[in-house]
This record gives C-alpha cells, structure tokens and sequence, in this order.
C-alpha cells in the first residue's frame, strides 16, 4: 500500500512539472532545412546585348604564354547591370604572376571618341578569380551614372618592350578581354523587395530582375567567401555560371580582390 501511495505522488509530481514545462513533452522539432537549398537563385538576363568578347585574343605575342586565358564573369549578353555606384566585376585569370590593366570607359553614342575614366594596374598573385572594384569617385567626379554604359577590359601586355618604352606603343598583339557595365536606378517597388536583411531573399531579387553584379559579387560570391565549405552556396555559383555558359571556370577560387 506505502509503494502504491509513493507511485501516485511520483506520478502528480511529474505531472506538475511537465505543466509547468510544456516543452519537456512537446515532440522536438525538425532541423530546418538549409534556406539555399529550398530558394534558387535563377538569374533572368535583362533584354540588352553589346558586342563583346569574353574569351580573349587568339593571337598574342611572345611574352604571353600560349595557354594564358582571361574569363571576364559576365553574362552572355556581354552587359551586366548595377544598382551600384560602385560596382565590383570578376575576372578569371589562368596564371599566377601575370600584370594585368584595368579599364573603364564611357560608351558615347556621338563620333567623339571613347573616354577613359578610369585605369588600374595590378599583379595577379595566384590563378584564379579576382575581383576589381570601381570606385565610386576618382577626385571631385563621379565615375558611374545612372543611365549610361560604360565598357570595361582587361589587357595583358604580349609584346616585347611594351610598357618599357621600347616600341611605339602597339598594342595588337596583347590579350585582353571587354564587357559592360550599365548603372540603373532601383523603382521603388525593387527598393521594397530588396529592404529584406536577409542575403538569399536579396540574391533572389537581384537574380529575378537582372541585376548581375549585385548577384554574383556583392551577395553570392561574398556569401561563399564567408562560408567556402556550404555545398548548396556552391552549387549555387556553378548553376549561375553554367547558365551564362561559364562552366570552365565555375570551380575555379575565388582569390584576389584590388
């Protein structure tokens, strides 16, 4: 009878504090599952083309190895489209060592020729992709404005003496890559879509309404360097790169930024 009576307060004890504690009896809930791999990030291109060249010069002077390519990471189209001021491209460079120059220049739709409004110059340290940043003024003027499209390139000087003063400056012979970049305006109705913190719900965004730059440099290419090991983030850049026919280089690292 003293163990019967014994078991029945154990058991209104336990009772008690699983009311107290509703969570103890509560059935534990299911990992959610990885916010990538339920959102695809399916870039629709926007409807513009320029005429390009994203694989380089098939001929090249003898300071260039044979087997040195330049991939610039834009779309098919040869445009890319920024809500930025200051843009980041990527460029995917085969050899370690190689100097490699930097231009933008203003697409004018008048005979006047083209202006350069900006260049850099850098060495490329490890073969791999790199990102080359615009800055979003060079002195009192504004390099990028809304509206206009400005090409930019990447050259490899190929030819003996070039940069030393030895030649006349002849650059036919060096290998070099193009593509362009638009600056747009946000409608308010995008400014409202992309007021989401969360960085996939903005990839998506920028991946639906076109804008390229944004979606392979300033969210998924950050978010894989942050998280180099995320399968799903990876499998997300190769899907992107592969649907704008860049599948040579999609498992290439990303490895240097100017």
């Amino acid at each position: 009878m003293k163990r019967f009576l014994h078991l029945t307060a154990l058991a209104i004890a336990l009772s008690a504090i699983v009311g107290i504690f509703p969570s103890l009896s509560a059935p534990m809930p299911a990992k959610s599952a990885p916010i990538v791999s339920s959102q695809n990030v399916n870039f629709k291109p926007p409807n513009v083309t320029a005429p390009g060249n994203r694989q380089g010069a098939t001929h090249r002077g003898p300071k260039c190895p044979a087997d040195l390519s330049i991939t610039p990471l834009i779309p098919e189209s040869n445009v890319g489209l920024t809500l930025s001021q200051s843009p980041t491209l990527f460029a995917y460079v085969s050899h370690a060592g190689t100097q490699v120059q930097f231009s933008l220049i203003t697409e004018k739709e008048t005979k006047d020729p083209d202006e350069v409004v900006y260049e850099t110059a850098f060495k490329v340290d490890n073969a791999g992709i790199i990102a080359v940043t615009i800055p979003a003024a060079a002195g009192n003027k504004q390099l990028m404005e809304v509206g206009k499209r400005y090409q930019w390139s990447l050259a490899v000087a190929c030819s003996p003496g070039e940069n030393t003063g030895e030649n006349t400056g002849d650059r036919s012979n060096d290998l070099f890559v193009t593509g362009y970049v638009e600056r747009i305006e946000a409608q308010p109705s995008l400014k409202n879509d992309l007021a989401n913190p969360d960085p996939m719900a903005k990839l998506i965004v920028y991946a639906k309404n076109g804008i390229w730059y944004e979606t392979t440099v300033a969210t998924l290419a950050e978010m894989r360097r942050k998280t180099p090991d995320d399968a799903q983030l990876t499998a997300e850049w190769t899907q992107l790169l592969q649907s704008q026919k860049l599948d040579s280089i999609a498992n290439q690292p990303l490895v240097q930024s100017f």
